[in-house]
């Protein structure tokens, strides 16, 4: 008899406030009097809802302009900001990161290796031609290909093929059992994009000049490829009940933060996601709009400091311990980000726990300590580093970047490691995380790590699995390997928390990543403007159709 697991809905991170608990140097919410910057409660996964339809939404698309258009190419905030609304996953998330039915109608595994997708009839590409299960198959066969480099790859390494099985059925087919993909279906490495059209565009595809061909409720438009991406309204989107408010939405990359916040409080850009901390004291004047920031764990992602390769001072796992244990969390959450960041401790926080949160909450609460400087110059002596060098990069365009390693170097030279931080242009910091040999200076690197839903072990897999995406160091642990593959083999959650916290508990010790602080969410809209969401959704779903006017 075959089984049938219909998909399944993971809850918002955004009501993880009161989860979270008391941290022993976690900042105070921040309070606001009459201002133009509002901490949300817990429970605000929406910034109203739109009434009126509008001419042209500005938007804030972020700290720099997307590198391609293509959805599997680079997986940052810039891009994920733009390209759902385009590109449609085949799953849909919700601003409280339900996952229903979008593309595909529906997900259903026949047994632990076969996940039959059955894909929507009658869509249309924006160039009329219909989706076929075909484009589906060839949409996620991409992440496949050596050739395409996908940067989702590592999500689809328990894959083993994935084939057209009938007129609208695709069927994917793993190599190691596996329950619970959805969560990988519902970001943008299954963005499903037109064969034909692709083939055609070849190596231009997702370039300022050809952009994409897809079936979401915004068009491409024009791209300048530096400071002005256009979306166009599709007029025959699948989903009339979702259709967009804006005729156009205009993305827009100011050259610096003063730029940002005199465009924001002058309603030039009328909205943004992930706004700048450091422009919250500013934008509290603000009468075009108003910030918003979420709660503790309203974000799954995390600052951290990435490893660069195997070799090297910080190779040795007592050196990574001992300067993790220097690291003030609670003054960079206090002053770097003026309280809208919280002390981070393991690699998978608050933020990522979508199910068992008082589970996760009672293993992570052992794990929130007090900076101790004695500990970590014992540690250092015991593992013969004093005085060794420690080379750190981060980019330079980020002020919070700077001033994050500014506080790890004054940390690490205080237990006696030599420290040395260099900043890097955006296009050479973007260069570390696809070229081992622009890492080799570096030992380490402050990296914005994130996962599109909350489900730590996507989390896990991304920095501590051996095969992981952005484990650079090659860190290997066969405890973390093996409770992240049973972690993926079960749908029952209870029991996937505890292979999560078996893999972390591990993880912990190696450290292939150091935990700094997990960013809350900032978005800025304007008062004409409602339908924002106030969580990750955005990074890979249609969001800017709910975005319109208000009467």
């Amino acid at each position: 008899m075959s089984t049938s697991r219909q998909l399944i809905s993971l809850l918002a991170s955004a009501s993880l406030a009161a989860a979270l608990g008391a941290c022993t140097d976690s900042p105070a919410s921040r309070s606001v009097t009459g201002g133009a910057v509002t901490t949300v409660s817990g429970n605000l996964s929406t910034i109203g809802a739109a009434t009126t339809a509008v001419g042209n939404i500005n938007w804030y698309g972020d700290y720099r302009p997307p590198i391609s258009l293509d959805p599997l190419a680079l997986s940052d905030y810039p891009e994920e900001t733009v390209i759902p609304n385009m590109c449609e996953p085949l799953l849909r998330v919700a601003p409280d990161y339900t996952i229903t039915g979008g593309l595909a109608t529906a997900a259903d595994y026949v047994d632990a290796l076969h996940l039959v997708l059955t894909i929507r009839p009658g869509v249309k590409f924006w160039d009329g031609a219909t989706m076929t299960a075909d484009d589906v198959a060839f949409s996620l066969g991409r992440n496949l290909d050596p050739n395409v480099a996908s940067n989702y790859g590592g999500n689809f390494r328990r894959v083993a093929s994935i084939t057209t099985s009938g007129p609208n059925k695709v069927t994917i087919t793993f190599k190691t059992p596996t329950q619970d993909f959805n969560p990988v279906l519902a970001t943008v490495a299954s963005a499903v994009v037109e064969k034909s059209w692709v083939k055609k565009a070849g190596r231009s595809f997702g370039t300022p000049q050809t952009g994409v061909m897809c079936t979401g409720p915004y068009m491409f438009g024009s791209f300048d490829g530096t400071s002005k991406l256009v979306l166009k309204k599709n007029p025959a989107y699948w989903d009339t009940t979702r259709a967009a408010h804006a005729a156009t939405f205009t993305f827009l990359y100011p050259a610096d933060p003063a730029a940002l916040a005199n465009a924001l409080k002058s309603g030039q850009i009328q909205g943004g996601f992930n706004i700048p901390s450091g422009l919250l004291a500013t934008l509290q004047s603000a009468t075009t709009g108003k910030t918003y920031v979420g709660p503790a764990g309203s974000t799954p992602a995390n600052v951290d400091l990435l490893l660069a390769r195997s070799t090297g001072t910080l190779s040795d796992p007592r050196v990574r311990q001992a300067l993790s244990m220097a690291i003030d969390r609670g003054g960079i959450a206090k002053t770097v980000y003026q309280g809208t960041a919280d002390p981070l401790y393991a690699l998978s926080g608050p933020g990522v726990w979508g199910y068992q949160k008082a589970t996760f909450q009672a293993a992570y609460a052992p794990m929130v300590k007090k900076v101790d400087v004695a500990a970590a110059k014992a540690l250092i002596t015991q593992a013969g580093a004093a005085g060794k060098k420690v080379t750190l990069g981060y980019p330079t365009g980020d002020v919070q970047s700077t001033q994050i390693l500014t506080v790890l170097e004054q940390a690490g030279n205080s237990i006696g490691l030599a420290m040395k931080i260099q900043g890097l242009p955006s296009q050479q910091y973007g260069a570390l995380f696809a070229d081992p040999g622009a890492r080799a200076p570096f030992d380490g690197f402050l990296t914005k790590s994130y996962v599109e839903i909350p489900d730590p072990v996507l989390q896990d897999a991304l920095l501590g699995a051996t095969t992981g995406d952005n484990n650079f160091s090659r860190y290997s642990s066969t405890v973390v390997d093996t409770a992240l593959d049973a972690a993926w083999a079960t749908d029952d959650t209870a029991e996937r928390a505890q292979h999560v916290i078996t893999a972390e508990t591990e993880i912990a010790k190696g450290l292939p990543a150091i935990p700094i602080v997990q960013p809350r969410a900032t978005v800025y809209l304007s008062t004409r403007l409602a339908g924002a969401t106030m969580t990750f959704s955005y990074m890979s779903s249609p969001w800017a159709a709910a975005v319109g006017g208000i009467a």
